[in-house]
């Protein structure tokens, strides 16, 4: 197996056809078919459906995808690393990141870093934590900054836990409920949550673990979102309340519409986490990054753990 077999094959993928993906590597349709053929044989497995309507990946093409994909962007960061030392730090930087650490410490810390190394690029995907969580274990993420429940370990990931998540009841300024001190005066309200349900420490597990603990029956959960800024753009313009970490209300892009109720009943506990894959080193300019994430994020909490 090389790496020529499994740049052919992830490109075909991307591309979604041979011919695009011969012209995207710019080599021979024939030279990319035979190396995706001899890949196959060498695993004795079908990875691509080949028909009159186009290429789709068979089971085992799925599984294999991720490693291949995992393979390919460990070389890249291997290259990266072997740059001369005299030489401007260069290559690209990808991270992901939840709601609570992109609005808290993330800007100030990436103004900062572009600022030293100009010629790195960073990108930034924005989502839920078991989504991020599964991009870096399939190699499309350097490493991720998330939520999870105090006891959560997984032996494939390095798991850095920087500080405890604060949820709050989030509600346009203004709601009839905005002052109440206990979510019990909160049963008759509706509610919007980020779909899917099923993330661990997500908004709608969180309020129906809260309700169930207050043996308030299930909430009314009237609209699910697939994001926050749709969450959010909808609790300002109704009287839906959600469960997001109760700084968002505080900073300058959502203060002058929303307000954190106050009630008094504790929510799970969530850390704001550092993941990445244990087997996969970091890049040295990835891991100055990490640096100052780390350092920045204890300069705000006054922590030193």
């Amino acid at each position: 197996m090389t790496l020529i077999q499994l740049r052919a094959f992830c490109s075909v993928v991307e591309q979604g056809s041979f011919r695009a993906a011969a012209r995207a590597l710019d080599i021979a349709q024939s030279t990319l078919t035979q190396a995706i053929q001899s890949l196959e044989v060498e695993l004795g497995v079908i990875l691509l459906n080949r028909s009159h309507q186009g290429i789709s990946l068979t089971a085992l093409g799925e599984t294999f995808l991720v490693r291949a994909s995992a393979i390919i962007r460990d070389c890249e960061r291997a290259t990266q690393d072997m740059r001369p030392l005299s030489e401007e730090p260069e290559g690209h930087i990808a991270l992901g990141v939840t709601s609570e650490p992109l609005a808290e410490f993330l800007l100030p810390v990436l103004k900062r870093f572009i600022e030293r190394f100009p010629r790195v690029r960073v990108h930034v995907t924005s989502g839920y934590a078991k989504m991020l969580i599964e991009r870096i274990r399939d190699g499309a993420l350097d490493f991720a900054l998330c939520p999870l429940a105090p006891h959560v370990s997984d032996a494939d990931l390095s798991i850095e836990r920087m500080y405890r998540s604060d949820a709050g009841v989030i509600a346009r300024k203004g709601h009839p409920q905005a002052r109440v001190t206990s979510v019990r005066e909160l049963v008759e309200c509706d509610w919007v949550s980020i779909r899917p349900a099923g993330i661990a420490g997500g908004a709608e597990n969180r309020l129906l673990s809260l309700f169930k603990a207050e043996a308030l029956g299930p909430p009314r959960i009237v609209f699910t979102a697939e994001s926050l800024l749709e969450t959010l753009h909808i609790v300002s313009e109704t009287d839906c309340l959600t469960i997001e970490p109760a700084v968002l209300a505080n900073f300058k892009l959502f203060s002058p519409s929303l307000v954190t109720i106050p009630i008094r009943e504790a929510f799970d506990p969530r850390d704001v986490c550092l993941i990445s894959r244990r087997a996969s080193p970091l890049t040295t300019v990835a891991h100055e990054l990490v640096s100052m994430l780390v350092s920045y994020s204890r300069l705000l909490r006054g922590t030193s753990a």
